[in-house]
């Protein structure tokens, strides 16, 4: 597993408040271990999952110790969600669409022709929330791996300062999965990637309704 790249020009108090919120994600991952699954992820292996960024806690701990590789944001954030997440077996690619994106799609690229699960939030870093991204339809292209669609239903709590929402689950809560296998083989390689991600989009929010709502 490579070595996560802790991001540049860190200062002192930045190295602590890093320190501690690695240390505030490790305790929510061991919450985790409370939580019930009420179905199992028939999927094959290895493949691409796409996911949204909201509703990705319960699937990390599901896949704890399962060789998957992950993308997290080349930032202190998502360091701290990389170093908590390499406890848990994963291995972490650090980018996004404004730094070093490149650098961590050749690294799941890579990671995926090794034979690795890619695990990609569709919507990550910086969202606009549940709005898809190329990403995971360009890697499962590449590399002709089976994409998958996959949402979580759960009870949670919600932080309303982050941008995509996140959901907390709240301990020893169900987690329900809704899921389907997109249809790669339907569309030619010639095939505007756009109009791939569109359909892929329309089918991940169709696999459940969006509990969320803004405060009044």
């Amino acid at each position: 597993m490579g070595r996560i790249k802790p991001p540049k020009k860190i200062s002192a108090t930045q190295k602590i408040a890093r320190r501690i919120l690695t240390e505030i994600l490790q305790l929510l991952f061991w919450v985790m271990n409370t939580l019930r699954f009420k179905n199992q992820l028939n999927i094959e292996r290895p493949c691409v999952m796409a996911v949204y960024h909201d509703e990705l806690m319960p699937l990390i701990h599901y896949f704890r110790d399962a060789d998957v590789t992950a993308i997290a944001s080349q930032n202190h954030f998502g360091y701290a969600i990389a170093k908590a997440m390499e406890r848990y077996g994963y291995e972490v690619a650090l980018g996004s669409r404004s730094r070093g994106g490149m650098d961590a799609f050749f690294q799941l690229l890579k990671s995926a022709r090794k034979g690795k699960t890619i695990a990609f939030t569709v919507d990550g870093s910086r969202g606009p929330r549940h709005e898809m991204k190329e990403g995971a339809v360009m890697l499962a292209r590449k590399t002709k791996l089976p994409l998958y669609l996959i949402r979580a239903d759960y009870h949670g709590l919600r932080l309303e300062s982050t941008w995509d929402k996140t959901k907390l689950p709240k301990p020893f809560t169900t987690v329900s999965f809704n899921y389907e296998r997109f249809p790669m083989e339907d569309y030619a390689d010639e095939t505007d990637i756009s109009i791939v991600v569109a359909e892929a989009q329309k089918r991940l929010l169709a696999l459940q309704a969006d509990d969320y709502g803004s405060p009044k």
